[in-house]
């Protein structure tokens, strides 16, 4: 697992080592949502997100840029937001290298790829269902909140006080736990898509569900996919581990012993 010697900014965007479609996962440092959201899912990770547009000045793009769904909706954001901010940020990047993905020859991989980032990109216009998963995000979190502070709040003699927790629960703003369903949903849209238009069947369908929880008992299929975690992402074998950037440092990794061992040092 070599370390780079440079920044992120300069080893993975400068560098051209990303690629269209890339998920990347993050730590957000110091904030409450994304610590409950890693302590219910028992990860390290609380967010993610996708490489929407590479760095490429012969065309204007002067930095690469990610697409992602947060407390504001779907938006396109300047990767820098999480690469020049070791303080705030974690990150790492994951990859799906299946080669009929990844193939830039004639309508090979660059096909899939344009689609799934195209249908990330439609979903901008309200067509993503917010209001189904941030139900989904509510329970969840609601039942984290609640499971964390119930040994707490049960201390308290004053049943006022319990309500009042109760009622800063509902309040959460959940939306950033929603993020690694919509990167799910978008593959699985976007991949369905050109399966269609080529008149192929839909087995690559399911090389394409991350969920490694997927199908619950308990949810619909699109539910299911919808209800994808970032934990879920990070424990799918079937993206492989690229970069891990802690700390500002970058390194090089390819198994998760490695990523284990980065994360887990000081």
């Amino acid at each position: 697992m070599p370390r780079l010697q440079g920044t992120a900014m300069k080893e993975l965007v400068e560098g051209g080592k990303l690629k269209r479609a890339d998920i990347l996962l993050s730590r957000t440092k110091r904030s409450l949502l994304g610590f409950l959201i890693r302590f219910g899912t028992n990860s390290y990770w609380n967010h993610a997100f996708m490489i929407y547009v590479l760095r490429s000045p012969e065309q204007g793009y002067n930095t690469t840029f990610i697409i992602e769904s947060g407390g504001a909706g779907i938006d396109i954001h300047n990767i820098s937001h999480y690469f020049e901010r070791p303080d705030k940020y974690d990150v790492a990047v994951k990859r799906y290298e299946a080669d009929w993905f990844q193939d830039d020859v004639g309508q090979g991989g660059s096909r899939y790829q344009r689609k799934v980032r195209g249908f990330a990109l439609s979903e901008i216009d309200d067509k993503y269902d917010h209001k189904l998963i941030i139900t989904i995000a509510r329970r969840f979190i609601r039942q984290v909140i609640l499971g964390f502070m119930f040994p707490l709040q049960r201390r308290k003699k004053d049943p006022s006080q319990r309500k009042v927790m109760v009622q800063k629960v509902a309040g959460f703003n959940v939306n950033a736990y929603i993020c690694s369903g919509f990167v799910q949903w978008a593959y699985y849209n976007g991949v369905g898509q050109a399966l269609k238009e080529d008149n192929l069947d839909d087995s690559r369908l399911q090389e394409v569900i991350f969920n490694p929880r997927f199908p619950s008992p308990d949810l619909t299929p699109e539910n299911g996919l919808l209800a994808t975690t970032p934990a879920d992402l990070a424990n799918s074998d079937k993206l492989s581990w690229k970069y891990i950037i802690k700390g500002g440092k970058v390194w090089e990794v390819a198994a998760k012993e490695e990523v284990d061992t980065i994360l887990s040092s000081s």
